[in-house]
């Protein structure tokens, strides 16, 4: 029930009111009656249209020339002791005002006013005005306050306050009360005739005035149809002359209500609706059949488990049904929707609608009823990975159509599950998973491994070609094998049962596969294609608003639907569309860049049955022999025949410069091909064949290793397309937080529901609004829209992103790894000397200055190399073997198997590879009849090589010294080939031992210029950066760290014990795992890494957090450095070039490579301009992409908070907001807030600090909480002054005169103050949570945020215009404007008439806005940014000193320490 009185006539709200005549403040009535009959007295007419807003009239009567205008004079009436103020009415037409650009907007509900009188009218009481001009400040400023509408308005503040009583209804005419009539309301006009309207207005039919015929009294019992006169008197008064009547009106309406007709929920039409829904939800709890699991097989799956199922007749209409039932859901919340607004005669659009609910309140309980049981429904059938698995029979995989493969889920790291907050989360968790499996007859988690597993549902399908059945999984072919009775990984190994020397047979190699065998091996494999549709933005639509969060706003959307407020269905509506829409356009682009990498179309050359054909790519199948041509590789090859041969790997693996590939050696016949050892002869799928030599059609021939995604392209796609991104505490916490919000829900749904005194189903739709506010709609766009943002900016710096989610890991990263040759470094180098052995300390150049190379090491850097030449003649190879060549100035490469040097022409006999495990490269040339071997490599692995007695005694010396000096030296020695065996057998390890030293090779690598600043941002950015390299790490020292001391760990003697020494010295250094000394750093070696890590991992950590410089590294042990980190809970970063680094750069959170192939997949980040400042762009994009993530998080999440409160505050008062207030707050402020915060720029330099990646930490927590009280204070503190103004104290919005919590048209001084301070707080939350501290630009240089800051609230709160009426605090009838389902102007709607506010208390809420905005942001930015950080530094401190300075322990706290 409802509790109502009267209220004074309010245009057309006053009919709103008089339908149920007023009664005492005690009593209560129905709601209902309102409702039943709103649509039609709305429409009532009244002075507003026709009348009051004809013409404006001063205080004395007299009008505007032409104005047809009538004066009615009323007596004065007694007011205890003063007397009633004149009262005039202001034009209210607005034709070209910029209002009436909405005039024109179609409203399928219609609520215009349409029923008007003939003639205008104007209400004066000259008599009253004289009895109490004194009392007014200035009488002619008053004049012309407004009586617009035919309702009267006090334009002074003084108390008590004069209004329009509320109407009298009655049976007859000869009811009325004496003092309600036109008569007696007319004494100074008694000789006149007048004629009562049914509005209650009076027309003098001695002037000529008439009523309109078409006006309808807005009583709304049937009994009591007709209204008496209009009366102006104190509030209190009215009551006090017409109660009776009001009571009587009430008792009317409540009779009128009990004998309406009921619908019956037991009909046929709706036990039809029952039996499917019935029948669907029983076919959920189906019972267990017994699962048949078989582990799938291949890299990376031995976790995986697959259960055949297959579809059957039943199941498929129950599927069916289950769709039917969802969609029917939907079908029916929009037909009682529909309903609601027929019931209440909404407008012409439904008026031949039948009309199936006579009652309001049934056809509310109705739509209650249905959405509950839908919500609920549906996201029961959420809990399974696919509705369609619910039908599915349990089956042999030989009948299987469907596969349900499951793979284990990640779950939370191991260092972060300790903590009380994860175990509470997974009791939680736990719980719910466990009622779920129970319903659904599943098991989610493994018994014994305590693993949770996720299922996907592939379809099995057939081949055309092959018959062969098979499903695809995350991009991976998984084909029926018969002999085993399971699916089986579709890869084929043709290095099983074959060594090199089968492939190298020409006649095989000519004769190829056979097409039987082709065929054969294409249903095992598939074709050569990447599993992976193309994305369309329809499709990732769907799926995003597929995803769980978009049901609940779903739901959520259809409660504002009925109620007259489907006006914020449509605004909640294009909020949770616009930020569904702006996530799936930016995963669409996501998408398309990788799709884009992935699809490949042309020809392929093949040998099959002995003959060369063209075949489509995709039917190339590993096994076949292709003719190798210009252009891009669509398949893993190893090259059997081939001259001249460049290949471009940069699209595969960053490398800068193009490589030469060579045929498979005949020398390894006897062995297995393998893609390590045989690298030189590798052509991977991805990468471009430049060049490739001339002649017959069999001269460049290579055989298929990989198709698909086994391809090393597939891997590497496979890889990004399941990675996931790393766990931050925040992916742990979000959903605690979803946890705590709902408590909070249930609890504010409570309260609400304790102070809405109604009929429960309105408090139920109230309660619904709240709910919906305390998980706002854009959660999940904050963090897409900042990485899509900063992934934008970064394309405008050349810096392509292929993985947009490494941008958010980027803004934790703790670790840096570079590679120095051509990253840190320039990428060529400068060839400075070459001395022989007896001549290592003698100047390099002779006397005349140019650089003097003696003749024998001449000739080994002439032949000691593996480069080739393009076509134009340019050296094609390594940087070190270029340089080197060219310092010999008669030397000329004639083609890849001669060479001259001045006029000899040396011949090659057999070239091998630079190894990075031997770190060495040899040659076999013939030079007339002599045969010598040159083998070139680090001094260290030369040394070990050569015969001792032919190295100076210096060399160790000598090399440390170029070391330390920057030198990049090799080292070359040389030796007599005498061997028996033909060269083209000879192995690696045949010529490379008891070699004579023959000299050093020298070369400068120059630092790159942005290289010193870009280290030093870093360690300002308190970012560790550490160098991993192939080149000695004396060098290494030289070039980055000349003021501290260094300790190399230089090697791991026969008993397994570690060589530290100063590098300053060589002398021996004491073990660092006891302490190291101050102002010293580490560095080491690959073999000391290696060592430490196979023996002590947690001690290799821990001094890997000392230690800049890792020199000797292979590829292997770059990879094994950067991913023991990440292992050990290090955000790190990785930056190569390509080549050697591709490992390391997959293996690293964050991979930066530097290369100019715009596709490359071999990191997430590619910086086109090779330039290391990429490194410090991505990191800054990535720290202002996680603040302003984190930012926008906690302005939706403030959001939800001051939106609740406002709420319940409200349903405390009674009280609700206008309509566009509402729009406001609910549509256009989350919006822009939402979406400009993202906006801010990123900080020119780093932060010492990361921004934090939790919500619940101390940092979030004392920001929001903060926050959120201040604003609440300041809200308290607007309401408790209002209470405290003389003004106010008669014009209270008493919650006993209708309860309006539920009916967004009563607008009252309570609700003006509340959404002008609560509605800024919206702003000055924002401006607050804005602050990019020192991650992002000043907040101001946001200048789309700054735009939205500076508007409207201000405005509206110190003007009283149309500006400030839109939302009507401070509104008069003057400047009325119109309403979200309004297309014209409507009258204030409350006792009073007005909102508007002495300007004194105007000033004071600015003030406390101000007050506000200055507050909130001084304690984001002075506490919670900058003291908070210093306790926290402080106390870290204190903790530190307490553990001692220097000494070594591996901690939990300092694992921990990156996922704060």
């Amino acid at each position: 029930m409802s509790r109502y009185s009267s209220l004074t006539c309010l245009g057309p709200f006053s009919s709103l009111l008089l339908t149920h005549g007023a009664p005492t403040r005690s009593q209560t009535v129905n709601m209902l009656a309102i409702r039943r009959v709103f649509a039609t007295a709305v429409a009532l007419g009244s002075l507003a249209s026709e009348g009051v807003l004809g013409s404006n009239i001063d205080i004395n009567g007299s009008s505007n020339a032409g104005s047809l205008t009538t004066v009615i004079d009323f007596p004065a009436i007694e007011l205890d002791s003063s007397k009633i103020p004149s009262v005039s009415v202001s034009d209210q037409s607005s034709e070209g005002s910029w209002w009436h650009a909405l005039d024109g907007i179609p409203f399928l509900l219609s609520r215009r006013s349409k029923r008007k009188l003939t003639r205008n009218y104007i209400v004066t009481n000259e008599a009253a005005v004289a009895s109490r001009r004194f009392d007014l400040p200035d009488v002619e400023q008053q004049k012309h306050r407004s009586l617009a509408f035919g309702d009267y308005a006090d334009p002074t503040f003084n108390c008590p306050a004069t209004t329009t009583c509320p109407l009298v209804c009655v049976n007859s005419t000869d009811d009325c009360p004496s003092d309600a009539t036109c008569a007696s309301a007319n004494p100074d006009v008694a000789d006149h005739e007048f004629e009562l309207c049914n509005d209650g207005t009076c027309a003098d039919k001695t002037l000529g005035q008439a009523c309109d015929a078409e006006l309808e009294s807005p009583c709304a019992c049937g009994g009591l149809g007709l209204t008496c006169a209009k009366q102006i008197d104190l509030y209190d008064n009215c009551f006090e002359r017409f109660q009776s009547f009001y009571d009587t009106n009430t008792e009317c309406i409540e009779n009128e209500e009990e004998s309406l007709p009921q619908v019956d929920f037991n009909g046929p039409a709706f036990k039809a609706c029952y039996i499917p829904l019935l029948l669907s939800l029983s076919s959920c709890f189906s019972g267990s059949n017994a699962v048949l699991e078989c582990a799938i097989k291949g890299k990376e799956s031995e976790k995986w488990i697959q259960t055949g199922y297959k579809r059957t007749i039943i199941g498929t209409v129950l599927h069916g049904l289950i769709i039917i039932v969802q969609l029917a859901i939907q079908g029916l919340l929009l037909f009682l929707t529909i309903q609601y607004y027929v019931q209440q005669e909404a407008g012409p659009a439904l008026e031949n609608l039948k009309m199936i609910f006579q009652d309001e309140i049934q056809v509310l309980m109705a739509f209650q009823i249905v959405w509950m049981t839908g919500f609920v429904w549906c996201f029961l059938l959420k809990y399974p990975s696919s509705i369609r698995s619910l039908f599915l029979r349990r089956c042999l995989p030989s009948d299987a159509t469907y596969v349900a493969v499951s793979a284990p889920v990640q779950v939370v790291d191991t260092l972060y599950e300790k903590k009380c907050i994860v175990k509470f989360l997974g009791f939680l968790l736990d719980g719910f998973y466990g009622v779920m499996d129970f319903i659904y007859s599943m098991k989610s988690e493994n018994a014994d491994t305590g693993l949770r597993y996720k299922t996907e549902y592939c379809k099995v399908r057939i081949d055309e070609k092959t018959g062969s059945r098979y499903f695809y999984f995350r991009m991976r072919r998984y084909f029926y094998d018969e002999t085993e009775n399971k699916f089986v990984p579709g890869r084929l190994d043709v290095t099983e049962d074959s060594t090199i020397g089968n492939w190298l047979d020409k006649d095989r190699m000519h004769q190829g596969l056979s097409s039987q065998e082709a065929t054969r091996r294409l249903g095992v494999v598939g074709p050569n294609v990447l599993d992976l549709k193309k994305p369309t933005i329809l499709g990732s639509i769907v799926r995003e608003f597929s995803k769980p969060f978009y049901l609940y706003q779903n739901f959520m959307v259809w409660t504002w639907a009925p109620y007259w407020y489907y006006y914020m269905a449509i605004v909640q509506t294009v909020v949770r569309v616009t930020g569904g829409m702006v996530v799936a356009i930016f995963q669409y682009m996501g998408d398309m860049n990788l799709y884009q990498l992935m699809v490949v179309d042309g020809m392929a050359e093949v040998i099959r049955d002995g003959e060369l054909m063209s075949v489509d790519q995709t039917d190339v199948v590993p096994g076949d022999i292709v003719r190798v041509t210009p252009g891009l590789a669509y398949f893993d090859m190893a090259i059997l025949k081939s001259e001249r041969l460049l290949v471009d790997e940069s699209a595969l693996t960053g490398e800068v410069h193009p490589v030469a590939k060579i045929p498979l050696d005949p020398a390894n016949s006897g062995q297995v091909y393998n893609t390590k050892s045989c690298k030189s002869s590798t052509i991977s799928a991805g990468t471009t064949v430049l060049e490739c030599g001339g002649g017959d059609e069999y001269n460049v021939l290579a055989i298929v290793t990989q198709t698909g995604s086994f391809t090393s392209k597939g891997e590497l796609l496979s890889d990004v397309l399941s990675y996931e991104r790393h766990q931050f505490k925040f992916d742990t916490e979000v959903k605690l937080v979803l946890f705590i919000l709902l408590v909070e829900m249930a609890i504010l749904v409570s309260v609400v529901l304790h102070f809405i005194e109604d009929h429960w189903v309105y408090a139920w739709f109230y309660a619904a609004f709240v709910a919906g506010t305390c998980l706002p709609p854009l959660l999940p766009t904050v963090f897409v829209v900042s990485v899509g943002i900063s992934c934008k900016r970064l394309q405008t710096q050349r810096i392509t992103c292929t993985d947009s989610t490494g941008i958010l890991v980027a803004g934790k990263v703790k670790k840096a790894f570079f590679d120095k040759t051509g990253t840190l470094t320039e990428q060529g180098l400068s060839f400075v000397s070459a001395r022989t052995s007896n001549d290592l300390g003698k100047s390099a150049t002779n006397a005349s200055g140019e650089v003097d190379i003696d003749p024998i090491l001449q000739l080994g850097l002439s032949v000691c190399h593996t480069l080739t030449s393009n076509a134009s003649g340019d050296l094609i190879g390594p940087a070190v073997d270029r340089m080197g060549f060219s310092a010999v100035r008669s030397a000329r490469l004639v083609n890849e198997h001669s060479v001259m040097l001045g006029d000899d022409t040396i011949k090659y006999l057999k070239r091998f590879e630079f190894d990075h495990h031997s770190m060495t490269q040899s040659v076999i040339v013939q030079r007339g009849e002599e045969k010598i071997v040159f083998v070139k490599g680090s001094p260290e692995a030369i040394s070990k090589l050569c015969v001792p007695s032919s190295l100076p005694s210096d060399f160790a010396d000598h090399a440390r010294y170029c070391a330390r000096n920057g030198i990049y030296q090799l080292a070359i020695a040389r030796s007599t080939y005498t061997g028996s065996e033909e060269t083209h057998e000879v192995q690696r390890s045949d010529i490379e031992n008891d070699l004579t030293f023959t000299g050093c090779i020298n070369f400068q690598n120059n630092m790159k210029h942005e290289t010193p600043s870009v280290i030093s941002e870093l360690r300002e950015g308190n970012v560790e950066s550490a160098i991993v390299t192939g080149d000695n790490v004396l060098t290494e020292i030289w070039h980055y760290c000349t003021q501290q001391n260094v300790i190399i760990g230089i090697s791991v003697s026969d008993d397994d014990v570690i060589q530290w020494v100063h590098a300053s010295d060589d002398s021996e250094a004491g073990d660092p795992l006891v302490s190291i000394p101050e102002n010293t750093v580490l560095a080491m070696t690959g073999e000391v890494w290696n060592h430490l890590l196979r023996y002590d991992p947690k001690s290799a950590i821990a001094l890997g957090n000392h230690t800049f410089v890792y020199g000797r590294c292979t590829p292997n042990d770059k990879v094994s450095v950067v991913s023991t980190f990440v292992q050990y809970g290090d955000i790190t970063l990785m930056c190569g070039d390509g080549g050697n680094d591709c490992g390391a750069l997959k293996a690293a959170h964050v991979g930066i490579a530097l290369s100019d192939a715009e596709a490359s997949v071999v990191a997430p980040f590619t910086s086109l301009d090779k330039n290391i400042t990429s490194v410090t762009e991505v990191l800054k994009e990535g720290r202002c992409a996680l603040a302003s993530a984190f930012a926008s998080y906690k302005y939706m999440l403030m959001y939800g908070q001051v939106e609740s409160i406002n709420q319940v505050v409200n349903a405390y008062f009674s009280i609700t907001f206008s309509e566009w207030c509402w729009v406001f707050m609910d549509g256009i402020w989350p919006i822009t807030m939402a979406f400009s915060l993202p906006l801010s720029k990123a900080a020119k330099t780093l932060s010492p600090k990361r921004p934090t990646a939790s919500i619940l930490g101390p940092h979030t927590l004392s920001s929001a909480c903060g926050v959120l009280s201040i604003n609440f204070l300041f809200l308290v503190i607007a309401l408790a002054l209002l209470w405290n103004q003389d003004w106010f104290q008669c014009r209270m919005w008493d919650s006993n005169d209708v309860s309006n919590v539920t009916v967004p048209w009563v607008t009252t001084y309570e609700t003006s103050v509340i959404f002008l301070v609560t509605g800024y707080q919206y702003i000055s939350s924002a401006a607050a949570f804005n602050f990019g501290y020192t991650y992002r630009a000043g907040w101001f240089k946001n200048y789309v945020f700054v735009f939205f800051f500076l508007s409207f609230q201000f405005t509206a709160t110190m003007t009283a215009n149309k500006f400030s009426c839109i939302w009507r605090p401070n509104c008069t009838n003057d400047n009325v404007t119109r309403f979200v389902v309004y297309p014209d102007p409507q009258p204030i709607f409350n006792n009073f008439n007005t909102t508007l506010m002495p300007t004194s208390f105007r000033g004071i809420l600015v003030a406390l806005m101000a007050g506000n905005l200055i507050l909130v942001c001084a304690w984001d930015y002075f506490v919670v940014n900058r003291l908070l950080p210093k306790v926290n530094n402080q106390v870290m401190g204190m903790k530190s000193s307490q553990q001692g300075t220097k000494k070594i322990e591996f901690s939990e706290d300092a694992e921990s320490s990156r996922i704060d």
